[in-house]
This record gives C-alpha cells, sequence and structure tokens, in this order.
C-alpha cells in the first residue's frame, strides 16, 4: 500500500553555517531528532544561486565551497511536523516541497506502481550499500536490471550522510560505510519500472521508495515533448515553480565543452534563478551501455545530473538553451514544485503545497 508523502529538499553551499555549526549538520540533527523515514546529503560539483556566483571543484582550493543537497522524505504529518526546526536552522539557499508516494517493506511489489502506464514517473530507492551480487556491489546488478527491463534511465549518487528507517548514518573517513544511503534514481512508466522493482528493493539494504509524477521531455537528443507551459500560481494565489533535471554522462559535449558544465554557465548567464550539477557513480540513459568509472581508464566517465529550479515561465525563457545543449545526449524531465522558499529573498516563509495539474488538492 502506498503513503501519501513529502520530500523536502534544501539546496545550499556546504560551508553555509547555522549557528557555531555547519548548516549540513543543523539539517540532520533536525531529521535525527524527528526520526524522518529517509534522508540523504549530496555534495555537488559545479552549481549558482540566487547571487549568480558559480562554484566548481575544477578549482582544487582551501576555500573550496561547492553546492550540496540535503534530501528528506517522509508522511506529510511528520515532514510537516519538523518543518518548523528546519525553518529555524535554515538561513541559505532555497528549500522545497514535492509530493511523493511512499514505499517501504512489502510494499515494493510490481503492482505497487500507479496503474497509468502511459504516464512517465520518477521511482527514487534509497537503501544502505552492503547488499552484495555476483561479488559486486548490488546497485551494479540494480543498473543493470532498469536497463534490461526498458527504463529511460537510472543512476546511482552515494550520500555522505542520511537517516534510513530513522537511524543516522554518516559517512567515516576510511570506512566502508556499506550502511550509508544511496540513492538511486530511474525514470520511465509502470510498464517497465514495476516488475524491475521487487528485484531492485532486494539489491539494496533497507529499501524505501518514492515516485513522483514527471514529464520525459528529450531522451538521447531526441525532442519528447517541451516543458509543459504552467501557470505560475494555483487558484488560491499559491506560487508554483519547475524543476529540470538533465541526466547525461561526464564526458558528454557541447561545442567541445562538458555538457553540464556548460549548461550551468549558459543557464546562469540567462538569469536562471540556480543550479546544481550533482554527479553519480553508475548510471544509463537510452539504453545505452552503463557509464561509470572503470580500472586503467584516464578519464572519468560517470553520469551527472544539472537540476534547475525556476519559475514556469523561466523555464520557458531558457528553455532554448537546455534544448541546444542537449541536441546530441542526454535525458531531461520537467516535474512541478507546489512549495518552495529561496532564503536570500526578502518574502515571509510560506511553505503550502499549491494545487497542481497532477494534484489538484491545495492546501485550504
Amino acid at each position: 500500500m502506498r503513503q501519501a508523502g513529502i520530500k523536502l529538499t534544501t539546496y545550499f553551499s556546504e560551508r553555509d553555517r547555522s549557528g557555531e555549526g555547519f548548516l549540513a549538520d543543523a539539517l540532520f540533527d533536525v531529521y535525527e531528532h524527528h526520526k524522518m523515514h529517509t534522508s540523504v546529503l549530496l555534495r555537488g560539483v559545479e552549481g549558482f544561486g540566487q547571487h549568480h556566483h558559480l562554484q566548481t571543484d575544477r578549482l582544487l582550493t582551501l576555500s573550496e565551497n561547492l553546492p550540496a543537497v540535503s534530501i528528506a522524505v517522509d508522511t506529510r504529518e511528520r515532514v510537516e511536523g519538523a518543518l518548523p526546526d528546519i525553518l529555524e536552522v535554515a538561513s541559505h539557499g532555497l528549500i522545497s516541497l514535492e509530493r511523493a508516494e511512499l514505499l517501504t517493506g512489502e510494499d515494493m511489489s510490481e503492482s505497487a506502481l500507479p496503474d497509468d502506464p502511459g504516464r512517465a514517473i520518477k521511482l527514487t530507492v534509497y537503501g544502505g550499500r552492503s547488499v552484495r551480487a555476483a561479488g559486486q556491489p548490488g546497485y551494479i546488478a540494480a543498473v543493470d536490471l532498469l536497463r534490461r527491463s526498458g527504463a529511460a534511465g537510472a543512476s546511482v549518487l552515494l550520500a555522505v550522510d542520511g537517516t534510513l528507517h530513522g537511524e543516522r548514518r554518516r559517512a567515516r573517513f576510511m570506512a566502508r560505510n556499506a550502511n550509508v544511503p544511496l540513492m538511486l534514481l530511474t525514470m520511465g512508466d509502470a510498464r517497465t519500472l514495476g516488475p524491475a522493482l521487487p528485484g531492485v528493493a532486494e539489491l539494496l539494504d533497507d529499501a524505501v521508495a518514492t515516485i513522483e509524477r514527471i514529464q520525459i521531455c528529450k531522451s538521447d537528443g531526441q525532442t519528447l515533448s517541451e516543458p509543459h507551459a504552467i501557470e505560475e500560481k494555483d487558484p488560491s494565489g499559491l506560487p508554483v515553480m519547475q524543476k529540470l533535471m538533465v541526466h547525461a554522462e561526464e564526458q558528454a559535449k557541447v561545442d567541445g565543452h562538458p555538457l553540464y558544465r556548460e549548461l550551468a554557465v549558459r543557464l546562469k548567464e540567462a538569469g536562471a534563478a540556480g543550479a546544481t550539477v550533482l554527479r553519480g557513480i553508475r548510471g544509463f540513459y537510452a539504453g545505452h551501455e552503463p557509464f561509470a568509472d572503470r580500472l586503467l581508464e584516464l578519464q572519468r566517465n560517470v553520469p551527472v545530473h544539472v537540476i534547475v529550479v525556476d519559475t514556469p515561465g523561466n523555464v520557458q525563457r531558457w528553455w532554448p538553451i537546455v534544448d541546444r545543449a542537449t541536441r546530441d545526449a542526454g535525458l531531461v524531465t520537467s516535474e512541478l514544485v507546489p512549495a518552495s522558499h529561496a532564503f536570500s529573498s526578502e518574502q515571509r516563509v510560506q511553505l503550502k503545497l499549491a494545487a497542481t495539474p497532477t494534484a489538484p488538492d491545495a492546501d485550504a
């Protein structure tokens, strides 16, 4: 049985402070205190925020301050219960709430996915890294299974901190960190992802999954549909934001430059609200052979993900930049963000879920 859940995401810089400590630690202290079902901290490699200062791992200096993404998932009741404490410690970056259906334990069956085979979904599975399959980490077999099943794409990202089933699992230096959560995200429809879900869940330790509605806009250079034009406010006046994700391989190029890097630069120049680039460890899209770091190869080639959250009007304005950058490669998806707040703005914090075309039940 699926449960209605909420995915709470915070985009910030890894050196952002909260009180006498780092914001990342303060957020996870709150998650641990409220026993949030699942959470991960992902370290970015490039990006910019409201001040349009580009952060990148290309400059290996002691002052390096890379983007970070904190994701927490639980029932709506538990997330809303933790929200006041989260807003008290967070004063930097962007925070968003997105609707997601939550699956745990025996819920991970083929029939658990929505009975809407023509609708694209994003399935995200969180779990520990301790499971082995054929002498290799279970996530390798999970990616291969999703590819054989016909998923539009999949990628594995390793967290450096997190909670799983309410228990804190922080990465340690010089440790195997088998219990630290990883995040496996995959896109497709119920017909392709449903049969693979039980097998994927078995290949991760203590797996928890979420289901979100998305639109697949492009795949391997082919345009399937441009991002839907969405009203910027729901009937009650609550704002609606739009999130685009570009999934590609690190070695994909546009005009001779890495696709993800060129896209971040061009979006910054176009005045997009912000962008964050995350690097995975194994993935694929459009049926290509999985890409991952391999022994004896001089150049790394792993999944990268460019995440942009902006108003629907701005997404329509800078969409041609994304379209051109992905003319030969990449998987592009779009989804709606019914509640968000940029802490650098002067507006009053208001995190109420707006009505969206896929979820009309806005807050009263």
